[in-house]
This record gives structure tokens, C-alpha cells and sequence, in this order.
């Protein structure tokens, strides 16, 4: 058993620890988050594998939903253990894309415990999503863009 902690990206404090067991794949982990949390679970949502820095480097929706042909990793068929086995191990959960929920996952440690079990609550689940800003150099990249396309006739 592994133990994890969940933080939703917020002003206030919603956090939660859990113990689960690491053979499980990440759709019993989504599901875990979507009954302690509350959330509905007709909602869509994936996971993303990060670097140290928190870059989102690799999506793992919850179902295929390409048109393409190419099998691509879905939370069906990828264990928990495969992306949460140590100290700097993250993902980044986003849960319903119109209103952009965006939970932090952290491995924490090796645990004792034999069975599934939320064992820190903090917080409570506000009733709307956060305002997430989305700031980036976009104004650099525009500009950027726009000199790169600038030619003389």
C-alpha cells in the first residue's frame, strides 16, 4: 500500500490523504477521488504524468475518445504504481474540463496498512470550481508569432 495526498488547487486548504493499494490502475484512483470528494461522476477527466517542475508531459484520459486508429493509454490500463512509486512521483488530476477542477497527486510514502482508507481530511469541497489563471508568456508567443510572420515583398 502506498499513501497519497490530494490537494485541490484552490485559495482555501481542500486536501486529502489516502492509502490505496498500488496495483489498482488509475480509474479506481479516479474513482476514490470522485466518491471522497463528492464530485459527479459523470464528469470527464484525466491524469498527467509531470517532470519536477510541474509541466504536464504526458495526458492519460479516463477513455479513448480519438478518432485515431493508435491505441493510446487510458486509465483503464495503467497501474498506479506505475506513475506514483516515489518521493518526487506527481500528477496532475483535472476533473471536468468546462469548469477546470485541478487536484496536485503526490506520492508520500510506503505504507503498513492493509486496506483502502482516506486517513486526512482537510478542508471542504467548495460548491463551484476554483478561478484557475491560466497565466503564460502568451503575450511573448503572440509577439513572437507575429514577428515570425512578418516577410518583405
Amino acid at each position: 500500500m502506498i499513501k497519497i495526498r490530494i490537494t485541490l488547487e484552490s485559495k482555501e486548504d481542500v486536501i486529502r490523504e489516502f492509502v490505496i493499494d498500488p496495483k489498482n490502475n488509475l480509474e479506481y484512483l479516479h474513482q476514490c477521488i470522485i466518491n471522497n470528494l463528492k464530485l459527479d461522476n459523470l464528469e470527464m477527466a484525466s491524469f498527467f504524468i509531470t517532470n519536477s517542475n510541474l509541466d504536464l508531459i504526458e495526458e492519460i484520459p479516463l477513455f479513448n475518445i480519438s478518432e485515431s486508429s493508435e491505441e493510446i493509454k487510458t486509465m483503464k490500463n495503467i497501474s498506479i504504481s506505475s506513475v506514483l512509486n516515489s518521493k518526487d512521483s506527481k500528477l496532475i488530476y483535472i476533473y471536468d474540463f468546462m469548469n477546470m477542477w485541478r487536484f496536485l497527486i503526490e506520492f508520500l510514502e510506503f505504507s503498513k496498512e492493509k486496506k483502502y482508507q482516506c486517513t486526512n481530511k482537510i478542508g471542504k469541497m467548495p460548491l463551484k470550481s476554483p478561478e484557475l489563471k491560466f497565466e503564460s508568456s502568451l503575450k511573448e508567443n503572440l509577439e513572437v508569432f507575429h514577428d515570425s510572420n512578418k516577410h518583405e515583398y
